[in-house]
């Protein structure tokens, strides 16, 4: 998927909005699709240029249902929603209308992004065990490094093996 920069979607709007040609002579021009032009525009004619700056904003998930049930009431289009609730991008509107016809209100909530962090050992943990589990671990951990040098030992064996085959012949 393309990602245009701010600067080009307000080159785009303004050359659209200056010019004599048409969604098709400035869409040849960029070589860009009609609809994202009239997308673009409709956005920047409403909002100005700062609709196109980046945003990192969760919508709740009242106003997701807020959008969409407006959608419905009042017959409005992606684009037409998107311009009146000041967001970026139709295809996130899109997006929200389709997890929740798949999903219901639940797929709507905002989930925290990233990956999940790893669970570490607390200190206290590691104190509170008995002479015998820290032995057991230790013995593990010897045992997972023992692996892993014999896996390497035979690699670098193999790789040996493979470039004295190569120079004899």
């Amino acid at each position: 998927m393309i990602k245009y920069t701010k600067a080009f979607k307000v080159q785009v709007a303004e050359r659209y909005l200056t010019g004599r040609d048409g969604y098709r002579g400035v869409a040849i021009e960029f070589g860009i699709a009609r609809e994202l032009i009239r997308e673009w525009l409709r956005l920047y004619e409403r909002w100005g240029e700062t609709i196109f700056d980046p945003s990192y904003t969760s919508h709740s998930l009242a106003f997701k249902l807020e959008v969409l049930n407006d959608m419905v009431i009042n017959r409005l289009s992606n684009i037409e929603a998107a311009v009146k609730y000041r967001i970026s991008s139709p295809g996130t509107i899109s997006r929200w209308r389709s997890t929740y016809e798949r999903e219901g209100t639940a797929g709507l909530v905002a989930r925290p992004k990233g990956r999940a962090p790893m669970a570490r050992r607390k200190k206290k943990e590691f104190e509170e065990m008995t002479e015998v589990e820290k032995l057991k671990e230790r013995i593990e951990y010897l045992e997972m490094e023992n692996a892993a040098l014999k896996k390497l030992k035979a690699l670098v064996q193999e790789e040996n093996a493979r470039r004295t085959r190569s120079r004899h012949k």
